[in-house]
Order: structure tokens, then C-alpha cells, then sequence
């Protein structure tokens, strides 16, 4: 009895839907009021490389970490066919941008990031790492992986968010410029930026 008690606690914490379901599921009009409510912001981009410099760089001296390189990436809008949420337009209209340092690449180990950008006119600061993925394109000139920032230096309005990518890299050889691509595939992420709002204390509450 005790056991059953407790697992019944569990599922009220965690919020599953066997321990609070009720007949009506979400209508249209809650999914509408998800994104009203303005209690989060989530834009969706993606980024073109447009700067790489090797080394230290004084845009990098803030990293907490010894900085390998120095990139920045324009930031673009997209668009998404509604009949099944495929990409249509990965270069709609410039949002934005931001400067990424990058530490050391070592086999077998996150790479650490950290970077300073600038979203829909927000400002924002990310400390994280990319980590490079098992599944990887049949081409050998890129490499495939995902980053994840934790944001920070946000406007008084907002409580905190991160930041997330998945990420196509192309190689960049001695002689290929910044804004190099493989012919087919997008260089180099789609982001997923969320961030929070700050709530009332009176409202704060469980």
C-alpha cells in the first residue's frame, strides 16, 4: 500500500497524465494561448558562418576557457510547409547574429562554447559545449553535432532560457572561406532559442 501511495506521489510531481487526465484534451485554442500567454519566448533560426579566425582572439578573452577559434554566424528567419513542418526557406530575413569561441577539440570530449549574440534585438550571453553525434552524413566534408547554451546577460524582463542546435559543419580547409558549404546541405544549424519570462512572486507558486 505504501509503495502504491508513493508511486500516486510521483505521478502528481512529475504532472503525468494517468494521475491528472481528464476526458477533454487540449482544444486549438489552448495551443493558441501557449503562445499568447507570452510567459516564454521561442524563436526558431538558422545560422551562416561569416567570420572564422584561428587562435585567441580578444572577442574570446571573456570565455571560461582557452578559446581554439573565433566564428561569427548570421542569423536567419525560416519557414516551414504547414502539411508537414519540412523547411521550405532557410534564408528568409536576417534576425540577428552572434560571435561563438570555441576550446579545444579533443577525441571522445564535449567541445566547450561560449558565446555573446544578439536575437530580435535581445541581447544574450551562452556558456555550454557541442558534442559531435554518432549518426553522421555520407559525406566526409562535413561532421554533424549538437550544441546547448545556458543563456545568461539577459534583458530585466527575462528569467533565464537556453539555447540549442543541431549543426552541420563543413571542413574548413586552408583555402576555403568562412562561408564555405557542402552543396545539398545546410551550413551550418537550425537553433532552437526558449527563453523565460520573469514571473510574480505572488503568482510563483505550486
Amino acid at each position: 500500500m505504501n509503495q502504491r501511495t508513493n508511486v500516486l506521489k510521483l505521478l502528481v510531481i512529475l504532472g503525468l497524465p494517468w494521475a491528472t487526465a481528464t476526458k477533454a484534451g487540449p482544444t486549438q485554442s489552448t495551443y493558441k494561448q501557449e503562445v499568447r500567454a507570452g510567459a516564454e519566448e521561442i524563436y526558431v533560426f538558422r545560422t551562416t558562418r561569416t567570420l572564422h579566425k584561428p587562435g585567441a582572439t580578444p572577442a574570446c578573452a571573456a570565455a571560461p576557457f582557452p578559446s581554439a577559434n573565433e566564428d561569427y554566424y548570421d542569423l536567419w528567419s525560416i519557414e516551414l510547409r504547414a502539411s508537414d513542418s519540412r523547411i521550405v526557406n532557410t534564408h528568409k530575413k536576417a534576425v540577428g547574429g552572434f560571435t561563438a569561441c570555441m576550446g579545444q577539440l579533443a577525441q571522445g570530449s564535449p567541445v566547450q562554447m561560449y558565446a555573446t549574440g544578439n536575437l530580435a534585438h535581445i541581447p544574450w550571453v551562452g556558456v555550454g559545449e557541442c558534442v559531435v553525434l554518432k549518426s553522421q552524413p555520407p559525406v566526409r566534408t562535413a561532421v554533424a553535432f549538437n550544441c546547448r547554451l545556458d543563456l545568461s546577460g539577459l534583458p530585466e524582463a527575462y528569467a533565464g532560457g537556453f539555447l540549442a542546435s543541431s549543426t552541420l559543419a563543413p571542413f574548413l580547409g586552408k583555402n576555403q572561406p568562412p562561408t564555405a558549404h557542402v552543396p545539398g546541405y545546410l551550413s551550418t544549424s537550425v537553433v532552437i532559442l526558449r527563453l523565460w519570462k520573469e514571473v510574480p512572486a505572488a503568482t510563483n507558486k505550486p
